[in-house]
């Protein structure tokens, strides 16, 4: 058995790595080229003695997911999929070009859904398997100077959510994660720091966020939110009135898109 993991050479995905790896699971690894993940394979199993394989591959190709999945099961039983490969940003839509945009799509969607849908049949066959979509918390609510992220993220919230429920007597759980900000990468951490004291004080670490991910993963849960300040901001982005929440949002981010 095995567990296959999208952009797992760095952030998240690479400390859910190390968090499944602890934990003995053998390992398939993918990202994009030129980012280390023979490095961070090699570590992994000198350290944890397991099983690990790595592919370079850029997901938002045509054909590029079921390339991943016909590699993937020529290699391991896949019991586990964790399908942590995206990305965002912050920019006024004018400024954004069509391939930025359509490049979030591709990845954030479009990868997600053929994914989970060319290894569906393989995770069917084991006696308990599951599959963890990272979302967002910016999948709650709609964010000016975002605009497209949060729209991306909503689609995988409430795809998971609709796809564990049309499994539920099956033995695969469907998981999604929300997490907050999380200081992962130079980029993103310059981005929170443009955010003021919001984004230093929401934040949480990537190895905490990393840990609760695996837990609620192996526990089948259907919602994990890492951290208590996460837990707090959906709350707060479900319950504030929609053109407050514009607002507010609006300022903190446009400073993080203008400077």
């Amino acid at each position: 058995m095995a567990t296959l993991i999208t952009g797992a050479s760095l952030g998240l995905g690479k400390a859910m790595a190390w968090e499944c790896a602890r934990r003995g699971m053998d390992l398939l690894l993918a990202s994009l080229p030129g980012e280390g993940l023979a490095d961070t394979a090699r570590e992994i199993e000198q350290t944890c003695r397991v099983r690990v394989l790595t592919r370079e591959i850029d997901l938002t190709e045509n054909g590029a997911p079921a390339r991943l999945a016909a590699w993937a099961l020529e290699n391991a039983q896949i019991d586990v999929l964790i399908n942590n490969a995206g990305f965002g940003g912050s920019r006024a839509i004018g400024d954004a070009t069509p391939e930025y945009l359509e490049r979030m799509i591709r990845l954030n969607v479009v990868v997600v859904s053929l994914l989970t849908h060319a290894l569906l049949p393989e995770l069917k066959t084991h006696p308990s398997a599951r599959v963890l979509n990272v979302a967002s918390l910016a999948a709650c609510g709609p964010l000016p100077f975002k605009t497209v992220y949060p729209a991306s993220k909503a689609f995988v919230l409430h795809w998971s959510r609709g796809l564990r429920a049309e499994l539920r007597k099956t033995n695969v759980r469907v998981g999604v994660l929300l997490p907050g900000p999380i200081r992962t990468n130079p980029d993103v951490r310059s981005r929170l720091d443009k955010q003021g004291w919001i984004g230093r004080r929401t934040t949480v670490s990537i190895e905490a966020a990393a840990r609760i991910a695996v837990r609620g993963l192996l526990k089948g849960r259907a919602v994990i939110v890492p951290g208590a300040a996460a837990k707090l901001n959906r709350l707060l982005m479900t319950v504030i009135p929609t053109p407050v929440l514009l607002f507010f949002t609006g300022r903190v981010f446009s400073r993080e898109a203008n400077q």
